[in-house]
């Protein structure tokens, strides 16, 4: 079982949010989102999806502070998992922070949601 993050603030979640890893359906890049520590009820989503901005594969593109609370942020920052990379986005008219990943078993989680090589299956025959 995840870790839950603390220290969040009275803002946010008192009992804590644990990250779930996931993957974008359309460029299978590393999603994130929280869910409350206590019930598993969904809390918010630390990532957000613009295609057509490039990032490394251990690069998330983070949601605006009106997506998610700053001490949300900053809890996250300071658990280690994540580092600002100092590079930010605009797109759409909002302005987005650019983070790496620096957890070793958060980065093998989206390794393995990402769909396998489909090159590996064997050749047909033909006649």
């Amino acid at each position: 079982m995840e870790q839950p993050i603390f220290g969040i603030g009275m803002a946010s979640y008192p009992a804590g949010v644990i990250l779930q890893a996931c993957i974008y359906e359309e460029n299978h890049r590393p999603a994130f989102k929280l869910v409350c520590a206590d019930d598993g009820m969904p809390y918010g989503s630390l990532t957000v999806n613009v295609p057509e901005l490039e990032l490394a594969e251990d690069e998330i593109l983070v949601s605006a502070d009106w997506n998610l609370p700053t001490d949300v942020k900053s809890a996250l920052l300071d658990s280690g998992k994540f580092e600002r990379t100092g590079r930010a986005n605009q797109a759409v008219s909002a302005n987005y922070d650019v983070w790496r990943v620096l957890d070793a078993e958060l980065l093998a989680d989206v390794a393995g949601l990402r769909p396998k090589n489909r090159r590996s299956r064997q050749p047909r025959a033909v006649a």
